[in-house]
């Protein structure tokens, strides 16, 4: 379970890295109104009978956003409330994210992700360094209607193509599919997504490449007065999973 809540998290963080195309980040995170800071913290979910609750917390992490509503820095926290890693973001003068660098509790760097953008102000690549400045993986984009990104070509140290990702989009531009491919060509598994009428995510559902299916996630949400949500909990193959209470700060 803890390593299925730890991969969630990695997959927040890394949505917000490879969803660009003209939006903020407010916006990819599906957040509404003017925000300063976004504080989550994510439990264990223990159920008794029909009743759900809050089990140990198993992490809880910080998002800071500057007035253009980019984030600025994440704070990943272990359960005992001790810094798991830093995200630190910086900016071109146009509001272009710059360049992501990550630290570990100790505060020492162990990757840096610098993105190049296209003449259309899109996210062309991002390149990763390892600690030692040397270059780790690349990753290219490719656009299609509505600059949603359709296609990532990630390659490694060598310019080997080692995956591919293939996206697509429903008529409201919510993601519904995403098809991962190995460097050869060959299908590794694909994710449907469903979304409610506010645009979150209610089902995840993950098959291999036979076309089994894996796993199947699925979430529901309280909501604030602003149409953001506060609470989730997410349910793997029909079984509460986890609770995250959203704790959201808004600019006056």
């Amino acid at each position: 379970m803890k390593k299925n809540l730890i991969s969630l998290f990695c997959l927040l963080i890394l949505t917000g890295f490879n969803c660009f195309g003209q939006k903020n980040d407010l916006t990819r995170m599906n957040l509404k109104g003017r925000i300063s800071s976004v504080t989550e913290k994510t439990y264990q979910a223990v159920s008794d009978g029909n009743i759900v609750g809050k089990g140990r917390m198993v992490q809880w992490y910080n998002n800071v956003f500057n007035k253009l509503g980019n984030k600025v820095e994440d704070i990943k926290f272990k359960a005992d409330s001790s810094i798991d890693k830093k995200y630190i973001y910086t900016y071109t003068k146009e509001g272009n994210r710059q360049d992501l660098s990550i630290f570990s509790g100790d505060n020492l760097l162990t990757l840096k992700i610098v993105y190049k953008y296209d003449d259309q102000g899109r996210l062309a690549e991002d390149i990763s360094y390892s600690e030692a400045g040397k270059i780790d993986k690349k990753i290219i984009y490719i656009y299609g209607k509505d600059d949603n990104i359709t296609e990532e070509n990630v390659f490694n140290a060598e310019g080997e193509l080692r995956k591919k990702y293939r996206y697509s989009y429903n008529t409201e531009n919510y993601k519904i599919e995403a098809n991962l491919y190995k460097g050869n060509g060959e299908l590794e598994r694909r994710t449907t997504f469903k979304q409610d009428e506010r645009g979150n995510d209610i089902e995840e559902k993950t098959f291999s490449s036979d076309g089994s299916m894996t796993s199947a996630v699925s979430f529901t949400y309280e909501f604030d007065s602003m149409g953001n949500w506060n609470k989730k909990t997410s349910f793997t193959n029909d079984k509460p999973n986890s609770i995250t209470e959203r704790n959201i700060n808004y600019l006056k």
